[in-house]
């Protein structure tokens, strides 16, 4: 983070924003670069916090960065307040999910750029994959020294894939959080204990996950390693493989939460 000068504010500091927030205190980033407004938000030792964006400009407080991490509904009632201030150089950011750079950008036109994000919660350990999309002067050097720190970052050339990426890696490690809980679930129906079910199953998945970046290989091959015709493997590949279920089950998946994410752009836009 010594490569980042600039004063950040946060508006809204939850579980996602939090998670960044640590990250980057973490790898360096001056407490008095950053503050936040967000009255529910756990305080952090030596960054100050406001309980309103009111009572942060009543401090004659300024800043060159702007993150939005509240909740989407709320983006009229923070641009309200906000956008006047968002001028110049000054980018603003979010990781508001649905809400589009065309919407920042309507609401905020006179911000030196508009920096859409998609983090996911590994960002917390630095383990993390974030998706970007720009409008506007960026600052490329900049945006790189805030998230590199937290794990890859994949550049789109726009958001128009946004919503996807929003499900598929700002929501996936909840849908793997869930495949692991029912895969140690099922361990235990089967005779494990609790605790060794859960154990095995979460250095399982992690040590697959792991070999898998590092053999640089497509997940087939490495199956294929693993099983053999007539073994234990198949027998329980034929079972995930049984008419495309799984395929068809992810699928639906992601697009409830691709929708879903529609959904609170078009809430957000309707609070104009």
């Amino acid at each position: 983070m010594t490569n980042f000068s600039g004063r950040l504010l946060l508006v809204g500091c939850g579980n996602m924003a939090g998670a960044m927030l640590d990250r980057w205190l973490a790898a360096g980033l001056d407490r008095a670069q950053v503050a936040i407004v967000d009255p529910f938000a756990t305080p952090r030792d030596g960054v100050v916090q406001y309980p309103s964006l009111d009572e942060w400009q009543a401090a004659n407080n300024t800043a060159d960065w702007i993150m939005l991490g509240m909740k989407p509904q709320q983006l009229g009632d923070v641009a309200d307040v906000l956008a006047p201030l968002v001028t110049g150089d000054v980018h603003l950011m979010s990781i508001l999910a649905g809400v589009s750079l065309a919407d920042l950008a309507a609401r905020f036109p006179d911000a030196g750029a508009q920096v859409r994000i998609l983090p996911n919660l590994a960002a917390r350990i630095g383990a993390g994959v974030t998706a970007v999309a720009t409008l506007g002067a960026a600052d490329d050097a900049a945006i790189a020294a805030l998230l590199d720190p937290l794990g890859q970052t994949v550049t789109l050339p726009d958001d128009s894939t946004m919503d996807l990426v929003t499900a598929f890696t700002g929501s996936g490690p909840a849908f793997v959080f869930r495949v692991i809980e029912s895969y140690a679930a099922a361990g235990e129906r089967l005779g494990l204990s609790a605790e060794d079910s859960l154990a095995l199953a979460t250095a399982t998945f992690g040590g697959a996950t792991a070999l898998l970046a590092d053999s640089g290989e497509k997940p087939g091959v490495l199956i294929a390693q693993v099983a053999s015709k007539g073994g234990t493997t198949q027998a329980g590949l034929d079972v995930l493989d049984s008419d495309g279920q799984l395929a068809a089950l992810l699928t639906n998946v992601l697009r409830a939460a691709r929708d879903r994410g529609r959904e609170l752009a078009d809430l957000a836009r309707g609070e104009a």
